[in-house]
Order: structure tokens, then C-alpha cells, then sequence
């Protein structure tokens, strides 16, 4: 377990980003790495507190448009509880310094929302020209996310790779500085797949509504 810690790791405003996963190779590679049984756990290169606050940057770019793309389905199905408590959440990541904790606030909110908009989705509601401009905006910044997700597949295996090989003086020292990079690399495989699964519902039920879907959209899924 990665305790929570008082560790704030500056990083820019996010610009792009939200969840997604997909025909399960990469997948198996990060968590592999977690487990410490991907081949390249071998030889990775300890990782640092520069290679954390990219890492970190890169869950919070994605997450933040996640955030986006859920406030805009919120928005065409009228829920406006959500659409509060995801503007709430996408400023506090924009804000400049996020820890664990703001992390996982984040992502807690944003199941919440995504349980909300499924149920929506689910009962097939007729859409207003206006709601279905929203839930075209969505996804947009859906696929966004889902392109920022794809880098962090990566770059957290990589990440977990290296932290497995930190010998136990460097965990005694260096280890507790990268808790937020740590959590991130743990938490990577199972933000994706819900990325991936709300990125196919969230197209097919834009195809069943006439709503106009990005050209790209179905090869995204198709990487991931």
C-alpha cells in the first residue's frame, strides 16, 4: 500500500485529457511491471522525482480531460449535480500542485459521474440539438484524454519497472519522495480500462443518438 503523504509535485495546468482500455496487451505489460514480472523490470533505471512529475503530469493531463468530457455528457442529460462536482475537481487539478490524495479525490468523483452518465446512457434518451452539441464537445475531450492515456500506458510500466528495481537503502530514501509517482504507476491499469470502457459506450450510444462522432475515434479505441 502507498501511504498518503504530505508529498506535493508542482506541475503545469493541464491542457488535454480522460480514462480508456482496450485489447489487453498493455495492459498486461503495466501490470506486469507492478508485479515485478515484465521483462524489462530487469533493466529499467530507477526512476526520480523529474520522472515522477511527468508521470504525474501525464495522469493529470488525461484525467483532466476526462473531467471535461464527463461535465459535457453531464450536461446533455441534464445532471447538474455532476456537472458542479467535475468543474469542482477539473480546477483543483489545474491548480498548480496536486498530491495523492487530490489524485484519488479526483478519481473518486469521477467514477461517481461516469456511474450517472452510464444510467443515462443506458435508458437511450431522445437528445435536443443543444444536448447533443454537449455530448459531441465530450467527445472530443474524451478522445483527448484517451490520447494522453495511451502515452501513460508506457511511461507507467516504465515507471513501476524502475521502482521495483530501487534496492531496499534507496527505497528507505528515495522511495518515500515518490509516493505520488508510485500510486500513478499502480493505478495506471485500471484507470485505462475504465477509460476504454467509457470511450465504446460513450461512442456507441453517440452512433444510436446521431451525434456526431470524431473521424478518429474508433482507430483510438483501437489502440488501446
Amino acid at each position: 500500500m502507498i501511504r498518503n503523504t504530505a508529498l506535493v509535485v508542482a506541475i503545469a495546468a493541464a491542457t488535454l485529457s480522460m480514462p480508456a482500455h482496450a485489447q489487453f496487451g498493455k495492459l498486461k505489460d503495466i501490470a506486469g511491471a507492478a508485479t515485478g514480472t515484465s521483462s524489462s523490470s530487469t533493466s529499467a533505471a530507477a526512476p526520480d522525482e523529474a520522472a515522477q512529475e511527468a508521470l504525474v503530469r501525464r495522469f493529470v493531463s488525461s484525467q483532466s480531460h476526462s473531467l471535461q468530457a464527463q461535465t459535457s455528457f453531464a450536461r446533455a442529460f441534464g445532471l447538474a449535480e455532476q456537472v458542479q462536482l467535475l468543474e469542482a475537481e477539473r480546477q483543483a487539478l489545474s491548480s498548480g500542485s496536486v498530491n495523492v490524495d487530490a489524485m484519488k479525490k479526483s478519481v473518486s468523483v469521477s467514477e461517481a459521474a461516469q456511474a450517472a452518465i452510464d444510467e443515462r446512457q443506458a435508458a437511450q434518451p431522445e437528445l435536443n440539438a443543444e444536448s447533443k452539441q454537449h455530448y459531441a464537445e465530450g467527445l472530443v475531450s474524451l478522445l483527448a484524454s484517451a490520447a494522453e492515456a495511451q502515452k501513460l500506458s508506457g511511461e507507467a510500466s516504465g515507471f513501476a519497472a524502475g521502482m521495483k528495481n530501487l534496492g531496499a537503502t534507496q527505497m528507505a530514501t528515495v522511495g518515500r519522495k515518490l509516493a505520488a509517482g508510485a500510486w500513478v504507476a499502480k493505478e495506471s491499469p485500471g484507470f485505462i480500462k475504465g477509460l476504454y470502457g467509457s470511450t465504446k459506450s460513450a461512442v456507441t450510444f453517440a452512433k444510436k443518438s446521431k451525434v456526431k462522432v470524431p473521424s478518429n475515434a474508433d482507430s483510438m479505441l483501437d489502440s488501446l
